[in-house]
């Protein structure tokens, strides 16, 4: 069975569209790696740089600059002819933890924000995002922890628009280039340590929420963070729907649904009514993140085994021999979109 490997997508991959074509743009690390740029066409021919790259920002200008050099037509064609004989072993390397990253490019990726670090993303989300739908910190912390316990892997320019507000791009909302790069870093090592969090035994998990005070006392407050979690199911609501479905499942979502949905339940005004009931609510939420991740753990394995068993397969033609040793051509073997051996 292939190796459990942290997979960190840049928030810079994207669609690139010219002349009628389209193309995209995948730029991603394992945690012992630098950038991996790939770009995939409309026909699903991969093109993987045998450079790696030592910020997303170069790759993504790498990309570009090949692909208006050439022109998209022309890259595409050319993907499609060359033999690639350099990406399996490229991804070999990346998958096998080849790449040796320092101590500091480890801790980079993975630490968790200090609480310095925590309140300058506060800040920048509460005043340097001029949209009232933009996310609030306990707001993203929800909707970062359903999109990484969630059915299926959300790629960040898929997700990232909506933390800055509705109709916004995937970027921050600033002209400074070093804020720009600066904000992206600290809500990517957000994102990943919630992941890392989940794959500790047992898992750690830290949902970032408010404490209220009120004339009888202080109370966990997580009805903003519970939002942000609903947001992050609303993303693909359909694949979270076997939760749903099941009794087990409906009970772990109640606390989330009951803080942070609209008319989740007949029972939802009474359940929520004073500070108290709605920490009591809240206490609940860390169990049901746990069990959630493990109900979808077993399906998020199977995807990513299946994916890496795609990218690490030799890129060959359709009419050669299957680099399996079948003796069968490839489109009757391992090119076959139903097998996976």
């Amino acid at each position: 069975m292939t190796e459990d490997i942290d997979i960190i997508h840049s928030p810079l991959e994207q669609t690139y569209n010219a002349e009628g074509h389209s193309v995209q743009i995948q730029i991603y690390r394992s945690m012992n790696s630098q950038w991996v740029l790939e770009v995939v066409d409309e026909t699903g021919t991969s093109t993987v740089w045998d450079d790696l790259f030592a910020t997303d920002t170069q790759a993504l200008a790498a990309a570009l600059t090949a692909i208006q050099a050439e022109g998209i037509g022309n890259f595409i064609d050319n993907a499609q002819t060359q033999a690639l004989g350099a990406a399996p072993d490229l991804m070999k390397a990346l998958a096998q933890d080849k790449f040796q990253p320092s101590a500091q490019e480890v801790q980079d990726i993975m630490t968790p924000l200090s609480e310095e670090e925590l309140d300058e993303l506060d800040n920048f989300l509460l005043y340097g995002v001029d949209d009232d739908e933009g996310m609030t910190l306990e707001a993203l912390d929800g909707y970062l922890h359903a999109i990484a316990i969630g059915p299926q892997t959300i790629m960040p320019s898929q997700w990232l628009p909506k933390v800055w507000g509705e109709g916004s791009t995937q970027l921050p909302p600033t002209g400074d280039i070093d804020q720009l790069n600066h904000i992206m870093a600290l809500v990517m090592r957000h994102y990943n340590s919630i992941i890392s969090g989940f794959h500790h035994n047992p898992p750690f998990t830290a949902p970032h929420w408010s404490i209220h005070q009120y004339d009888n006392g202080e109370f966990e407050e997580a009805e903003v963070w519970a939002y942000g979690f609903t947001e992050g199911v609303a993303l693909q609501r359909d694949a979270w729907q076997p939760l749903f479905d099941s009794p087990e499942g409906r009970q772990w979502y109640r606390p989330i649904g009951l803080l942070g949905e609209d008319n989740f339940s007949a029972d939802q005004d009474a359940l929520t009514t004073t500070p108290a009931q709605r920490e009591q609510l809240a206490m609940q939420i860390e169990d049901s993140l746990v069990n959630i991740h493990a109900l979808w753990l077993p399906l998020r394995e199977a995807t990513y085994e299946r994916e890496m068993s795609k990218r690490l397969r030799a890129k060959v033609g359709r009419n050669e021999p299957c680099p399996c040793g079948s003796g069968k051509k490839f489109k009757k073997c391992c090119g076959f979109a139903s097998e996976l051996h």
